[in-house]
């Protein structure tokens, strides 16, 4: 079985049955989610390009699955990037008998999803451009609002490639960590200096505005695999302040098979140098669950 997400306490799993569930460890409660052999929503998706085979749930197409605070099985909202052609968003809700795709005006022309976080009420999702967009699905039908324009990004983003991720304080504050991007099949120094760049969400009178954070102060950032959020370190013994916490599990192919690469990682904003916490790496055939930071 494969961990494709945490947050508060609860492990989203997926195995290779193709079912996907809520798991609380600590308390033993389970909440099964639609299977992803039931039939897709995908209309927008083209199936000419995309086989008729491919279609059918791999646990290595589901992106990142985070859900709504305290789901129960009468009350939870859960969301997923899933890989079709792109990196789409799909949704399900307590009650659906299926995952159904994100359809919205802010959805179309083609964009690709890299991260997603829940904050009060809402799914905020960044594309692999930087457009930031908060998704409602309290209701009937999805609504969407954009939070940031890609344009935001345009004169502080360096060359290169970055992995974007979407964090939150409990007070609103939203912040952005791009993460140069590295092959992990390849061999991999994780003590050198890489890039890293933190933002915080300004609102002005224009527009939005992306702001370089230097000093998160007692603040930490908790980003990847889990539901992203900023906390206090001053209350949590061994939490180190001014850090940027980072979970990540890749797959890789590999001339034995697949390979899953699972790291934990550190970034020290003042030393301006990644630790590792926590690597391993194994054959797509073993049966896993990655130790996963619980937000």
């Amino acid at each position: 079985m494969t961990c494709v997400g945490s947050h508060a306490g609860w492990f989203v799993i997926a195995d290779r049955k193709r079912k996907v569930s809520l798991l609380n460890p600590l308390t033993g409660n389970q909440i099964c989610l639609p299977s992803h052999v039931a039939p897709w929503n995908v209309d927008r998706v083209d199936l000419q390009a995309f086989k008729p085979h491919r279609v059918a749930f791999k646990p290595n197409r589901i992106g990142k699955i985070v859900f709504s605070a305290n789901p129960t099985v009468h009350n939870y909202v859960a969301v997923a990037t899933y890989i079709f052609t792109d990196r789409e968003l799909t949704y399900t809700k307590s009650g659906d008998d299926k995952w159904n795709l994100l359809e919205t005006a802010l959805t179309e022309n083609d964009r690709s999803w890299n991260d997603i976080m829940h904050h009060d009420g809402k799914f905020y999702c960044i594309t692999r451009n930087g457009e930031v967009v908060a998704f409602d699905l309290s209701g009937v039908n999805p609504t969407a609002m954009l939070v940031a324009q890609s344009s935001a990004l345009v004169s502080i983003m360096p060359a290169g490639t970055y992995c974007p991720y979407i964090a939150c304080s409990s007070t609103g504050e939203l912040f952005l960590v791009l993460n140069l991007a590295i092959d992990y099949s390849l061999p991999y120094d994780v003590n050198k200096t890489t890039d890293v760049i933190v933002l915080r969400l300004q609102y002005s009178e224009d527009q939005p505005r992306w702001d370089v954070v230097k000093d998160l102060g007692n603040m930490s950032l908790l980003v990847g695999t889990s539901n992203s959020i900023s906390i206090s370190t001053e209350d949590l013994r061994g939490m180190r302040r001014n850090c940027i916490y980072l979970t990540e599990f890749f797959w890789a192919a590999h001339f034995e098979g697949m390979q899953i690469y699972r790291k934990a990682r550190m970034f020290d904003m003042k030393k301006g140098r990644w630790e590792c916490l926590y690597s391993s790496t194994n054959k797509f055939h073993e049966q896993w669950m990655p130790s996963a930071l619980l937000p």
